[in-house]
């Protein structure tokens, strides 16, 4: 019979067996997630699921990244994306939608049909929920429900209606102007207003391309210069106000205007273009273009996919540079590092398309809108599926905190501890000295 020396040998063989798979499986899986956290730009902070359940939702950022409002069916929640904590439910969300955030912590919906030719829009405190009131339209709407804009101080929200625009005093949410602009059959198109962010002007493309200047003391809409070339679709403004950029209607080229003489500075020669934005100096355009060389992936595939981006002289209109992109690219506050979004996930990497970092896993279908903060600390998405991921940026300057922070090194080093105590053991077995 084997002895009993010989059979406890066996059992620990085998249970050791065990701690050794164990160990090395944990060793692979907290030493291979070190690893990523040391040599990545970016890790994977907080992976939010379920935040919002599954199917068509809402999100808006606030303009400084630090928050999200993400809408589903007849709820609304926000999330505070530094620390990934819910900061509140929206106090009387029924699925109106959601228009805007505001720079002083404001959540605005859209208007829903209150009455015939009437419509009623809610505001709310980010922070609490709590519900500060409505603005109402006061007719002449048409059947079309318009979107209510935030003034960049925070001041007025103005919202397009059927005739023109409405304006509305935040402080008593009070109507303070009616505005006649003739708008085009889109309306709706994005960039067909926009604010000077350092002199609050409102200026307006109209129906014939016409830029105008919303004066909201005498109610009226003035031509922004005496004699304008080409018929604009949509505008925008450099940080600093300076210049205006807008998108010519007949071929889709871009003008850099100065916004103060009301003059063009430079023509960049992209057509048909999708979406064209100001660096933050100003200096810089980037354009987007959906590449007509390109065969559409799937019919279900949004349109801005499969996008060529490029970056321009905002001074002389010369192309400084094209990246290799398929999607509209998402620049951080000072252009240091940019995020693409299509159907291979989330891409992220510096300005000069260096230290990309992949994320694969998180296309789910649907695309995905992201945000970074103003110091580029974080990077917060959220996917199709109400799914809310926020990455962390490393700074380079200090690995050696990677190493020590975090469940990663302790789940290392204890896996190496017993998988080092599981191989001692692996020795012959004692017999009893011979009589």
């Amino acid at each position: 019979m084997p002895s009993s020396n010989s059979f406890r040998h066996r059992w620990s063989i085998a249970w050791r067996l065990c701690v050794v798979v164990a160990c090395s499986a944990a060793l692979y899986w907290y030493g291979f997630s070190l690893y990523r956290r040391a040599t990545s730009t970016w890790r994977w902070a907080h992976n939010i699921q379920g935040f919002v359940a599954y199917g068509a939702h809402e999100d808006v950022f606030s303009p400084d990244a630090a928050r999200i409002a993400i809408a589903f069916d007849s709820r609304c929640k926000v999330l505070d994306l530094a620390s990934g904590r819910e900061l509140s439910t929206l106090e009387g969300y029924t699925g109106q939608g959601l228009a805007g955030f505001s720079s002083d912590g404001k959540i605005i919906s859209r208007f829903r049909q209150d009455g015939p030719d009437r419509h009623v829009a809610d505001l709310w405190s980010a922070s609490d929920g709590r519900l500060l009131g409505s603005i109402r339209t006061q007719g002449d709407e048409g059947d079309q429900s318009p979107d209510p804009v935030f003034s960049p101080d925070s001041k007025n929200v103005v919202a397009t209606i059927q005739s023109g625009l409405i304006a509305w005093d935040l402080s008593n949410l009070k109507q303070v102007a009616q505005v006649r602009v003739a708008w085009p059959e889109d309306q709706w198109l994005p960039g067909r207003i926009a604010w000077n962010p350092t002199k609050q002007d409102l200026i307006v493309a109209d129906k014939d391309g016409t830029l105008l200047k919303i004066d909201f003391v005498r109610e009226k809409a003035l031509p922004l210069v005496p004699e304008q070339v080409k018929a604009a679709t949509s505008l925008r403004f450099s940080l600093d106000g300076m210049r205006m950029l807008t998108v010519e209607r007949d071929d889709g080229s871009v003008s850099v205007w100065d916004a103060t003489t009301g003059k063009v500075v430079a023509s960049i020669s992209e057509t048909d273009t999708l979406h064209a934005s100001f660096s933050p100096a100003g200096d810089r355009v980037v354009t987007a273009k959906r590449r007509k060389d390109v065969v559409q992936r799937s019919r279900w595939a949004p349109q801005f996919w499969d996008c060529s981006t490029k970056i321009w002289d905002a001074m002389t209109g010369r192309m400084v540079e094209e990246l290799p992109t398929t999607g509209i690219v998402t620049f951080s506050p000072d252009w240091t590092f940019m995020a693409e979004v299509g159907p291979e996930g989330l891409r992220v990497a510096r300005s000069n398309n260096s230290e990309s970092c992949y994320f694969p896993e998180w296309f789910d279908g649907h695309g995905s809108s992201c945000s970074f903060a103003r110091d580029n600390s974080y990077l917060a998405s959220v996917n199709g599926s109400g799914r809310v991921a926020i990455w962390r940026h490393r700074d380079p300057s200090t690995p050696w905190l990677v190493w020590i922070a975090g469940y990663d090194l302790l789940g290392t080093v204890l896996a190496l501890a017993a998988l080092a105590w599981a191989m001692a053991g692996f020795r012959p077995p004692t017999t009893p000295d011979a009589e």
